[in-house]
């Protein structure tokens, strides 16, 4: 009997990523070919998130069955996300969204892809708490963010409701690094 299952894991999950890769691939192409080329962009995003949300959706079928079970959360989600980006898309072909700027700082997204790659190398080093205050601020000074007090603010407001949401309320453990025996 086939199932869903297979693509959880091994060949089957190899499968299904190039299939969804292969269908997005076929997608752009057409986009970019048609008249819809300035939307490229805008229309690439909720399609990735569309295709990446039924796949969980498929995924969710191997759950427990039960009436308040462990699908229904991810479910929920996996919903809004689909309206979301469904009304998004139905803003692009209405002509409501306006086409995508001329990138002028062509190295930014690899500047940024390389902080975030450091930020998860350094954080069991660091600690969750110290390694997001840092990542915020060098964020925000990369992105030409003019208001220096603002960044710190938000950093700090970052790492204060962090420590209090996820550490005290919500018990759960981040790397706190060379903290350990602080906290």
């Amino acid at each position: 009997m086939w199932s869903l299952k297979f693509f959880s894991e091994g060949i089957g999950l190899m499968w299904l990523t190039l299939g969804v890769l292969t269908v997005l691939l076929g997608l752009g192409i057409l986009v970019h070919r048609s008249r819809m080329r300035p939307y490229l962009g805008n229309i690439l995003v909720p399609c990735c998130l569309i295709a990446l949300s039924l796949v969980f959706l498929a995924f969710t079928f191997g759950f427990r069955v039960e009436e308040a079970g462990p699908a229904v959360i991810p479910r929920l989600y996996i919903f809004l996300i689909l309206v979301l980006s469904g009304i998004i898309l139905m803003q692009i072909f209405r002509g409501k969204e306006k086409a995508v700027p001329k990138i002028e700082r062509t190295g930014l997204l690899a500047l940024v892809a390389v902080t975030l790659i450091g930020y998860f190398l350094v954080i069991p080093v660091m600690g969750y708490f110290l390694s997001s205050f840092l990542f915020i601020v060098l964020l925000l000074n990369m992105l030409s963010y003019r208001k220096k007090w603002l960044i710190y603010l938000i950093a700090g407001g970052w790492v204060v409701f962090s420590y209090f949401a996820f550490y005290k309320l919500l018990y759960i453990q981040l790397p706190l690094g060379f903290f350990e025996g602080l906290f």
